[in-house]
């Protein structure tokens, strides 16, 4: 199971990776497809400090992923280790969501369509979902070989 798990693992550094490399790289064409259009222009209008403080959301998601990839070999306490990485994105994904609820219910308040307001919504369920799984529901996942085979023992005994 373990192996299950830290396949999982480097799938979504991986993930995390492509994905806030344009992020990082492309401020400016990411947001283009966000960004509510101006009403004079009717283009979209990225201003420069949408795009800076997109690129800083694109480095806290690489930021982040260092600990995830970090909790991929099987080390001392990596169940401990992965908890509390899961729990820190956990929490991070549930104030972003709270945070897109919001202005999905004033999506004129915040600048953006509210088709990528909506869409940037759904695609963190699933990465929430995973995480919490993996942490409330089968926190065994978490554990390395060694350290299930030693809670096994531990209860036949």
């Amino acid at each position: 199971m373990t192996r299950i798990f830290q396949i999982s693992l480097a799938i979504e550094a991986f993930l995390n990776v492509v994905g806030a490399a344009p992020f990082v790289l492309y401020p400016e064409w990411c947001l283009s497809f966000a960004v509510a259009d101006n009403s004079t222009t009717g283009t979209p209008n990225v201003p420069p400090s949408s795009a800076l403080l997109w690129q800083v959301y694109g480095v806290l998601v690489l930021a982040l992923t260092v600990p995830l990839i970090l909790c991929i070999p099987n080390s001392k306490a990596v169940a401990e280790k992965r908890r509390i990485v899961f729990q820190t994105l956990i929490a991070g994904e549930v104030f972003i969501e709270a945070l897109l609820f919001q202005h999905i219910s004033k999506p004129d308040e915040s600048g953006f369509t509210p088709t990528a307001l909506i869409l940037s919504a759904v695609f963190l369920i699933p990465a929430l979902s995973w995480h919490a799984f993996a942490t409330y529901v089968n926190p065994d996942l978490m554990q390395s070989d060694e350290e299930s085979l030693t809670k096994s023992a531990k209860k036949i005994r």
